[in-house]
């Protein structure tokens, strides 16, 4: 087996998909992997804060994003718009952008 193919990236593209059709939209979030040293240091962060409701570790996951839109306006990417964005009651896009991270294959190599 060739060992490239067991090499992770630092970051993936999440695709976020609409829950009502199954399909996937326009945005796309690039998040840091498990295998980054931003990950890491975004657990140590999140290790040293008093009050956490996770809100902030996916914040500091979050690379950056694409055509993302609030209220019908372009909502660039910064720390502090990942937290509104995330921080919606019941994020659909907090939830998939969770479970992508957490699936490490999403940061390997496509085969």
């Amino acid at each position: 087996m060739d060992l490239s193919l067991l090499v992770a990236n630092d970051t993936a593209d999440c695709t976020i998909v609409d829950p009502y059709t199954g399909k996937d939209t326009d945005i796309v979030i690039t998040a840091y992997g498990p295998y980054s040293k931003e990950y890491t240091a975004a657990f140590v962060a999140e290790s040293k804060r008093k009050d956490s409701d996770n809100l902030d570790l996916l914040a500091d996951l979050t690379a950056g994003w694409v055509n993302v839109d609030l209220g019908g306006k372009a909502l660039p990417f910064n720390h502090g718009n990942a937290l509104k964005a995330y921080g919606m009651d019941n994020s659909i896009v907090k939830q998939q952008l969770e479970e992508f991270i957490l699936n490490n294959k999403n940061f390997l190599p496509k085969r």
